[in-house]
């Protein structure tokens, strides 16, 4: 899995189009892995549950991008990574 923050962090001169597309691939590699992901051992379980942890985050952000909505389930600091890539988008025209 690949570290959401530092992905979207990274992200320069970025429409919100081209922004909504990186998620949404983002979002469909997360729910393979889900769905590929063994459960026989603890360990295994834990690494699915991750996964479905991770998954559901990336599409809490997608939707945020797509909808314009805080999802109640959105943690403070993706609120805030949110808003501040949300500015720089604005910041650059690309509302």
């Amino acid at each position: 899995m690949r570290d959401l923050d530092a992905l979207l962090n990274s992200l320069i001169n970025i429409d919100r189009d081209s922004l909504v597309a990186i998620l949404s691939s983002e979002s469909e590699a997360a729910q393979q892995l889900v769905n590929s992901a063994r459960q026989r051992t603890a360990s295994q379980r834990a690494r699915r549950n991750e996964a479905i942890q991770h998954a559901a985050r990336i599409d809490r952000i997608l939707s945020f991008f797509q909808h314009g909505e805080v999802a109640l389930e959105m943690s403070e600091s993706d609120v805030m990574l949110c808003k501040s890539l949300q500015a720089r988008l604005r910041g650059r025209g690309h509302s």
